[in-house]
């Protein structure tokens, strides 16, 4: 029926329409749920309900649905579901329009109220629709030059009806006939997306059409979800990019005697671009011989003219052809690389017998060495002799024509060919024999049995070589040399010489000499002269040297090897022996040596002995005491070195003395001397015992005393002395270590805790040990009380005690009764108990009680008896171990003493409860289900079984019974796995595991355990056999049996079920049953014997496993292939050529041609037979049967036809059914008969000499001349070189004329370079079909001349020469040998030597022959040590020089450059031959009396004029002898005081103050170093003087200068004194400000009376001196002295007097009081000078100059002092209060006073003492003091030593001479100070009453 379609508008009105008819009839239903704008998938199956349609009527009567509009769905009326009831797509609908309306029933009748809707509803799309490609199909047409990258197709078009999906994407797939077309071309994306494509194909590898002219491959295009293909389809055009070819095989065979014209082969070429082929045409590019002929258009080559098989360089005769073939471009040849190819073609030409037996080379060269052995073969010589006919024509001898008859050939006879071996007859080839250096001999191979007897020639050119077969050899089997340890490096040993037979480098001239052996680097060899001299070394006589002490002998080898030192050796020993010389010191042992001796004792025990090792062999060492034998108490002997002691009463120790005493030992080998320092300790004999206080000591002390505290001393004495007397304290016994000692003092403390109830007295025994040896001992005994006090804590035995109580036991049960000690009480009732926090438990499983204290009422300690009783029942549950801490209280004790100790109780279980296993074992079901892997190992944990215990613990657990494969641990429950499980032997098991309580009585429970095995995987598939073997028939049909396989595996079930399969090469060709193991073929095309004869591929077997588990094994099946007669035989070629001689040999018939077929087949299916089936007219040829060879059977002779044979050749033996033939061609041909023959050279072997000068480029040096008896071409001779077995025109020296034969240099000939040349002289003829040549061996030989000069080697040891000759040699030795070498050969290589320099006193000969050098004389090297000598090498035997030519060579600048020149240098080695000698017979010296140990004395020079060690000195004091200065008689020899240096310097050894005014006359001894030691003797006088003594001149002179001419000074003062002169010092002068001033000196002299031998006092020197101005004055001004003044003015000290001292005591005893002070007061005053007083002494002053001044007779230098003192007392001023700073500061240590600017004059009186009594005085106190100064010492000092004197002679006091000056003010600076005195100016002089010496007072 038709409905009313209302839009939304309508109905909404309609509804309100309703609304307001509501009242007045039925309303109309509503939706509530109306389906609009919903959306679905276009995947939504059929039948499925999408939406159910909800609405309801206002009277609630029931509605209806429905929907219009579709067919794809449908409602339910209903309950409103909506069902599709037809498929849904997206792409013919996107959405659905429809109609859903909804009904009511009105009752009564009325009309059903219907309301229509119209709804949407969405559809969604779904990726249900494959992309599909456009405008397909594609097929393609490219050309194959298309470059890649190129885009070949663009239209690639795919759509896709949905919207939703992923891109689209294309790729390519290959077709399984195209497999690498998507390699060659690339799809390419133009724009992708969600549903369109466009794509193109490029190319990316480059086409050929010829190897593949179409692709194709698959499209696919994919959407993510859904794909679509589609087939590209490509074809290629051909290009013509690609050049012809050619096919078949270009090879061919002829006779040599076929016909022109016989065609040899067909070449046949196709084009390569096969699209549009184009035609081909031929072209020969070589043609060997001009034989052949091709043609262009049908590629037939044929023979153009006779074949001669002879002609052609191949012994095979085959020619080698070029043919090319082009392509046609509109009928022209094309010339590219893409339209021309080439091939080559191979024609073998058979030869006829027409040949004499040939060697295959004509002339053979070889070299051989001349110690080449007896049979051996010549090397290198590659002789072969082939004859190419057969029978009995083949068959010959081999023969030599040798008149020397060193060589021999073998075989005598061959067949057919041979390899001919020349040997060596006889082993006597010498080089060295100029006869045996080169033979040529001829070789003839001959035919034996023929009647032409053919034959040939070659010649063998056998040069032997030099080989250095001879060493070395020297004139002695062995040397020997001796030379001193001390030589010199250089020095000569000894020259040896070698011969060598040989030539050139292998004999003299190259002969290396060299040293070999331990210690050969200690010498050095010229390794061209042999002379071995001394190397170089910086310490000759030290063990890194020559040392004799070392090595006193060297076993060295003399190496002599030629060859420049690479060929033969020769070695002869060298003894080397060196001369001992006296070297080395002796050495002690040690450096120290220690002794005791116990006093009294008159030996020592053991020997004391020193001993000192003199390395020298030949020293002898003697010893002696040297100090420290004051009292003689020892004696040593010289020659052992032992020490004894000369007191046969021993020695003695007193208190007072010392008991060590040093020695000084030393030991001398009269040279040198070594010392040693002895200390012998004297020891005291321990006679006294250690001697206590007391005997007894007696002590008391609490037992509290703590410990350290000193409870008494004991103390004992020892008599001895020293270590003896020395005393240690030790406790005996009794101190039971609760005391200790201490061992020094005897103290003694408490060293543990005293315990009176323990121990209350102790009785000590104490010893005193002194350390003597051995020690003595003293007794007493310490008694010690210890006093009992309430000290010790009680406590509990144990401290930790424990009780056990069951857990039912009753209230009031005592469980236990604790246990108390205290020390200190006897009375139990002292001791209260009591229990005490924190009182703690455990719980049965040993836990923690935390979270109840109920357990704490369990139990209570009673006080007085310590009960421990049960107070509540307990509770095992709550707690099961229960730890009371407990307190014992000591109740009597003073203050609070308490023990501490631990309760612990246990309460007992009472056992009422088994153990329970854990779930899932349960008391009615006690079973445990386990699954275990087979073959697990053992040890493996396979399950945990655990059982609890409410009562108890567990105790243990174990298998009840015993299991095989299972144990358990019986603490932790773990089962493990004892023996391996094979599930395919058992596949259950079961066993019982038993768990026990801990109770009492014991119970138990028992747990089943149910064992599932699981299979496993566990073994292989094991094939019958390890390999199968099988063979089949080729071409077996598919399907064919071929082998049965079978594999076994113990596996179970499905394990070990087993499947087949193949793999390996060739195993797709085969199939097999996966079941039965069947193996058949599987490709038939496979089984093809002639490719492939047999097989191996792989049988693999599989087990049922998952492939994760799956096991297989596999074994090879071997497939033999049997071969099948299915191929026929094919001849090679189809047709055969052959061109022979008409006078072919028949008997034996020469071999022709052989024809070959083959046939793929194997065995006698393979076997082929050849016969002529026609053409063989008259049987004129036999083909052999199975070798397929032609052979002549009749005459050819005046035959010149053509045969065409048939051949056949047949497979199966000859009677198979398969065949092929072939046609063979022979051409018949005659022969050229003469070969040619040498007229110039005639010889077979000739020489031709030529001059090495004339030898320039283009030289004539012969021409060649040939001739041949046959004609025309035949005869037509042209000239060559044969080299390398071809014919050439030149070398790399000659040339050759190939017309006229002239023989010519090619460039310039040096026969240095090269003597002689070998040429192969050829002349061949032009003859047809076959030529011949005759060879020549030609010797260019160059003559020498003379056009090389002797050269002398560059090297180290020849640039320059090195010779060496020791001094005092005799005449006529040979010192060296020098060597030049000549590159000319004979009489030019003779060399002559002449010296031409550097011998003009005539020292040495040479000799001119062999270039040795001779002395002519006694060489002296202290008179000329070294010659430079120039030598020339000349071939002149006549040669000289004139002086003046020899004058300018030497001023040539490159005369050393000159190789024809060399240099010797001619070194004389030095002996010891000259003694050493003093400078001076006798010196002099002087030393101040206070001069310091190691103070220079003087200096003592011995010079000896021989080198080196032999001109080393050493310098000895022999002996000194003291002359004292009271005693007038001679001296004594003393203990040396002096010591001299290796340089001669003379030092003090000792201190010489005692030795004052004394003189020393010392004896001095200069002695060698080096043998014989000769030695020279001096004295040195040495004065000893105090420093007043020196007289100082002052020279206006430096120091140097005057150190020049000291020597003339002192002879000039000398000389004026007449007296002995000496020098003590030169110093530079000190001004009179004190200022030094390097350009004057100031010389220090001491003058000595030459008849007195006394030191002169200075005045009297002063005086002469003075008297012999006149003398002097042109000396002075000459050494330009200034002054002559004293050095020191000394003082002397008053002396004491007596009785002076006894008046003044008894004035002081009766004077007192005011009179005293008066007369100390007038005494005060005497000193202290007051200015009046000056004043009135300055007239004593000038009177006292006046009166001195008239001693001189001198006026200049009275008028010098005049003026001094002039000046002097214009200066002079008044002292005043001199004591304010003097007396206050001269106690003082660090006093130093001022200087002061003048000084005074001696007071007369004092002259001639030691102490210097000049004063100083401070610029503050006065302008006066003392000119000298003397150091500040304490008062009451006595000592008078100089050492402090200060030494200016300005400080003299008075005029003791006439030199006096007064200087200026004085500086700080220090003059002369050898003594030890520091001038810091004027010293205060103190007088021996402690008061200040003034200068009035001294006045």
């Amino acid at each position: 029926m038709g409905r009313l379609r209302l839009s939304p508008l309508s109905h909404l009105l309609l509804n309100l329409r309703l609304l307001e008819r509501e009242c007045l009839a039925n309303l109309p239903p509503l939706f509530t749920l109306d389906m609009n704008n919903i959306v679905i998938s276009e995947n939504t199956p059929v039948g499925t309900v999408i939406y159910t349609l909800k609405g309801n009527d206002p009277e609630d009567s029931p509605v209806h649905y429905d929907i219009q509009g579709t067919d794809v769905l449908r409602v339910d009326h209903t309950t409103g579901d909506v069902t599709v009831v037809k498929p849904i797509d997206y792409e013919t609908n996107t959405t659905l329009n429809v109609n859903v309306s909804i009904e009511d029933e009105v009752q009564g009748g009325g009309k059903n109220n219907v309301v229509v809707v119209p709804i949407t509803v969405i559809i969604s799309d779904e990726n249900d629709n494959a992309p599909e490609f456009k405008n397909t199909p594609y097929e393609i047409v490219i050309d194959e030059d298309t470059p890649p990258g190129t885009q070949v197709f663009s239209n690639i078009v795919v759509t896709d009806k949905d919207t939703t999906g992923a891109g689209i994407e294309v790729e390519c797939i290959d077709l399984p006939q195209y497999q690498d077309a998507c390699e060659i071309f690339n799809i390419e994306t133009l724009s992708s997306e969600q549903n369109s494509y466009q794509g193109a194909i490029t190319l990316k590898r480059r086409l050929n059409y010829a190897l593949q002219q179409e692709y194709g491959f698959i499209l696919k295009a994919t959407d993510g979800e859904l794909a679509n293909t589609t087939t590209v389809s490509i074809k290629v055009g051909d290009v013509q990019d690609t050049p012809p070819y050619f096919e078949g095989n270009l090879t061919a065979e002829i006779e040599e005697n076929a016909p022109i014209n016989t065609l040899v082969m067909t070449a046949h070429a196709e084009d390569g671009d096969r699209g549009i082929p184009r035609k081909i045409v031929y072209e020969l590019i070589n043609n060997p011989m001009e034989y052949f002929l091709l043609d262009a258009v049908t590629g037939e080559l044929r023979t153009a003219r006779p074949l001669d098989k002879e002609s052609i360089d191949n012994p095979e005769g085959i020619l080698k052809l070029n043919i090319r073939a082009h392509e046609l471009i509109d009928g022209v040849k094309g010339n590219d690389p893409l339209t021309v190819t080439s091939a080559e073609a191979t024609v073998k030409i058979r030869d006829v017998n027409d040949e004499p037996p040939s060697f295959n080379k004509r002339e053979y060269f070889v070299q051989i060495p001349e110690n080449i052995q007896e049979g051996a073969p010549l090397p290198g010589l590659d002789m072969f002799v082939k004859d190419p006919d057969e029978g009995n024509n083949s068959v010959f001898s081999l023969d030599l024509n040798d008149i020397s008859g060193a060589f021999s050939i073998e075989p005598k006879i061959a067949t057919g060919s041979a390899t001919v071996v020349i040997r060596v007859a006889h082993s006597s080839l010498d080089y060295e024999d100029p006869n045996q250096r080169k033979f040529i001999i001829l070789a003839v191979a001959k035919e034996i049995y023929t009647a032409e007897k053919l034959s040939s020639t070659a010649t063998v050119t056998v040069t032997v070589l030099d080989i250095n077969d001879n060493a070395p050899s020297f004139d002695q089997e062995g040397y020997s040399a001796m030379i001193s340890e001390m030589a010199n490096p250089g020095s000569l040993v000894i020259t040896i010489v070698a011969k060598d037979r040989d030539s050139g480098r292998f004999g003299e001239n190259g002969i290396i000499y060299k040293l070999g052996g331990n210690g050969a680097e200690k010498f050095i060899v010229n390794n061209r002269t042999g002379t071995v001299t001394v190397a170089f070394c910086e310490e000759p006589g030290k063990p890194d040297c020559l040392d004799y002490e070392s090595k006193s002998e060297y076993q060295l080898q003399f190496i002599a090897t030629d060859d420049d030192g690479k060929g033969q050796t020769t070695t002869v020993p060298l003894k080397v022996t060196l001369i001992d010389s006296n070297d080395n010191p002796p050495v002690f042992s040690q450096s120290i040596y220690r002794a005791f001796v116990n006093e009294g004792t008159v030996r020592f025990n053991p020997d004391l002995i020193v001993q000192a090792v003199d390395a020298d062999k030949t020293s002898h060492v003697t010893y002696s005491i040297i100090s420290g034998n004051e009292n003689n108490l020892f004696n040593i002997d010289a020659e052992t070195g032992k020490i004894r002691i000369t007191n046969n009463r021993g020695l003695d120790v007193r208190n007072d003395t010392d008991n060590v005493i040093s020695l000084t030992v030393m030991a001398t080998d009269s040279k040198y001397t070594a010392t040693a320092l002895v200390n012998i300790t004297i020891l005291d004999v321990n006679n006294n015992m250690p001697v206590f206080s007391r005997t007894n000591y007696v002590k008391a002390i609490p037992e509290d005393t703590p410990v350290g505290s000193v409870v008494d001393q004991v103390e004992a004495t020892d008599a001895d002395n020293g270590v003896n007397a020395e005393i240690e304290y030790f406790f005996q016994k009794g101190a039971y270590e609760d005391f200790k000692i201490d061992n020094t003092s005897g103290t003694i403390y408490v060293f543990s805790k005293l315990d009176f109830d323990r121990r209350n007295t102790y009785n000590i025994e104490i010893i005193a040990v002194d350390h003597g040896s051995p020690s003595l001992t003293g007794t007493t005994t310490l008694t010690v009380n210890v006093i009992n006090t309430n000290d010790k804590l009680p406590y509990f035995i144990p401290t930790t005690q424990t009780a056990e109580v069951m857990e039912d036991a009753e209230v009031g049960t005592v469980v236990h009764t604790l246990i108390a000690l205290d020390p200190d009480v006897n009375s139990s009732e002292a001791l209260n108990f009591a229990a005490t926090e924190p009182i703690t438990a455990l719980d049965k499983h040993g836990n923690e009680v935390f979270n109840t204290e109920q357990f704490k009422e369990f139990f209570s300690v009673d006080k007085n008896t310590g009960k421990v009783t049960v107070i509540n029942p307990l509770q095992r549950n709550l707690a099961a171990i229960i730890r009371i801490p407990v307190l014992v209280t000591d109740i009597t004790a003073a203050s609070v003493q308490q023990g501490q100790g631990l309760l612990v109780i246990t309460i007992g279980d009472v056992n009422d409860s088994p153990p329970m296993f854990l779930p899932p074992w349960t008391i009615e079901n006690p079973i445990y289900y386990l699954e275990l892997k087979e073959e697990q190992p053992v040890g493996t944990i396979v399950a945990t079984y655990k059982a609890i215990d409410d009562d108890s613990d567990i105790a243990g657990y174990t298998i009840i019974p015993q299991s095989e494969h299972f144990q358990i641990n019986n603490g932790t429950g773990i089962v493990q796995i004892k023996k391996l499980i094979d599930y395919e032997k058992t596949k259950e098991l079961n066993f019982s595991v038993v768990a026990f309580d801990s109770g009492v009585p014991q119970l138990n429970a028992t747990a089943i355990v149910l064992v599932k095995v699981v299979n496993l995987n566990d073994n292989d598939p094991v094939f019958s056999a390890k390999e199968y073997n099988a063979t089949i028939d080729e071409n077996s049909p598919n399907g064919s049996f071929v082998v049965a396989v079978k594999a076994m595996d113990l596996d179970a079930d499905e394990y070990g079920v087993i499947s087949y399969s193949l793999t390996g090469e060739h195993s797709e060709n085969f199939a097999i049953d996966n079941k039965t193991g069947y193996v058949t073929v599987a490709n038939s095309k496979f089984l093809d014997h002639e490719k492939i004869n047999e097989t191996v591929i792989q049988v693999v077997a599989s087990d049922g496993a998952p492939s994760n588990l799956r096991r297989t094994v596999s074994v090879p099946i071997y497939i033999k292939i049997n071969d099948l007669n299915d191929n026929a035989p094919k001849f090679s070629q189809e047709e055969y050529n052959v061109t022979i001689m008409e006078n072919v040999r028949l008997n034996p018939p020469m071999r022709l041609i052989q024809v070959n077929a083959t046939d793929d087949d194997s065995g006698v299916n393979g076997n082929i037979q050849y016969s002529i089936i026609s053409g063989n007219d008259n049987d004129v040829f036999i083909l052999g049967i199975e070798t397929g060879i032609l052979y002549p059977h009749k005459s050819l002779l005046g035959q010149t036809r053509d045969f065409h044979l048939l051949v056949e050749a047949r497979d199966g033996g000859g009677n198979g059914h398969l065949f092929d033939r072939a046609t063979v061609h022979v051409h018949v041909l005659n022969v050229n008969e003469h070969k040619p023959e040498f007229i110039m050279p005639a010889l077979s072997n000739s020489t031709v000499e030529v001059l090495e000068n004339e030898a320039t480029k283009n030289y004539l040096v012969m021409t060649v001349k040939a001739v041949d008896k046959d004609e025309n071409e035949n005869g037509r001779l042209t000239y060559h070189f044969k080299v390398n077995g071809e014919n050439v025109q030149e070398t790399d020296e000659f040339t050759i004329n190939p017309k006229t034969g002239e023989l010519r240099t090619k460039q310039n000939l040096d026969r240095e370079t090269k003597s002689e040349y070998e040429l192969v002289l050829v002349a061949r003829d032009h003859g047809s079909p076959k030529w011949y040549e005759t060879i020549r061996h030609l010797t260019v030989l160059l003559v020498d001349e003379n056009d090389n000069r002797p050269e002398f080697p560059s090297s180290k040891s020849t640039n320059p020469y090195h010779f060496y000759v020791t001094e005092n040699n005799e005449k006529h030795i040979l010192i060296g040998r020098v060597k030049a070498l000549d590159r000319d050969e004979g009489n030019h290589a003779k060399v002559y030597y002449y010296l031409i320099s550097g011998n003009e006193d005539g020292a040495f000969y040479l000799d001119r022959s062999d270039g040795g050098l001779y002395s002519n004389k006694s060489f002296d090297r202290e008179h000329k040590e070294e010659y430079v000598l120039l030598i020339i090498a000349n071939n002149d035997p006549n040669f000289y020089l004139s002086g003046e030519q020899v004058r300018q060579m030497e001023e040539e600048e490159d005369v050393m450059h000159d190789r024809s020149i060399a240099k010797v240098i001619v070194t004389i080695n030095d002996i010891n031959d000259n003694a050493p000698k003093f400078e001076q017979p006798i010196y002099y010296g002087a030393v101040n009396a206070m001069a310091n140990i190691n103070d220079f004395v003087a200096n003592v020079t011995a010079v000896d004029p021989d080198f080196g060690p032999n001109g080393s000195l050493t310098y000895y004091i022999s002996a000194t002898n003291l002359y004292r200065f009271e005693d007038k008689t001679s001296g004594w020899i003393i203990p040396d005081p002096f010591n001299i240096s290796d340089r001669g310097e003379i030092y003090t050894a000792t201190y010489l103050a005692e030795n004052n005014q004394h003189r020393f006359i010392i004896e001095v001894i200069a002695r060698e170093n080096a043998l014989p030691e000769r030695e020279a003797h001096t004295n040195v006088v040495v004065w000893i003087f105090e420093p007043e003594q020196l007289i100082r001149v002052i020279l206006s002179r430096p120091k140097e200068e005057v150190t020049k001419e000291r020597d003339e000074i002192i002879a000039e003062l000398s000389n004026a004194t007449q007296s002995l002169v000496i020098i003590d010092k030169i110093r530079y002068h000190i001004g009179d400000n004190g200022v030094k001033n390097e350009e004057w000196s100031d010389l220090y002299i001491l003058v000595v009376d030459p008849v007195t031998r006394m030191i002169l006092p200075v005045p009297e020197v002063l005086k002469i001196i003075d008297s012999k101005y006149d003398f002097l004055k042109d000396y002075y001004a000459g050494f330009a002295i200034e002054n002559v003044v004293p050095a020191f003015v000394s003082e002397k000290e008053e002396a004491f007097d007596v009785a002076l001292a006894t008046l003044i005591a008894l004035l002081i005893i009766i004077f007192v009081g005011i009179i005293t002070f008066v007369i100390v007061r007038c005494c005060l005053r005497h000193w202290v000078i007051s200015p009046t007083d000056l004043k009135k002494k300055d007239a004593l002053i000038k009177k006292a100059i006046i009166d001195d001044l008239n001693t001189t007779e001198n006026p200049l230098w009275i008028e010098q002092k005049l003026k001094i003192y002039e000046e002097q007392e214009l200066t002079m001023q008044v002292f005043n209060e001199p004591e304010q700073n003097i007396l206050s500061r001269r106690d003082s240590d660090d006093y130093i006073p001022d200087e002061n600017a003048y000084a005074t004059i001696q007071h007369p009186n004092r002259r001639g003492s030691s102490h210097l009594a000049a004063m100083a005085l401070s610029d503050d106190l006065a302008d006066y003091a003392t000119l000298s100064g003397v150091a500040h010492r304490p008062p009451g000092s006595n000592n008078s030593s100089l050492r402090d004197a200060p030494n200016y002679y300005e400080a003299a006091m008075g005029f003791q001479g006439s030199t006096f000056q007064v200087p200026d003010r004085l500086s700080s600076s220090t003059d002369y100070d050898p003594y030890g005195a520091r001038f810091k100016g004027s010293e205060l002089t103190i007088n021996h009453e402690g008061q200040p010496e003034y200068v009035a007072e001294l006045i």
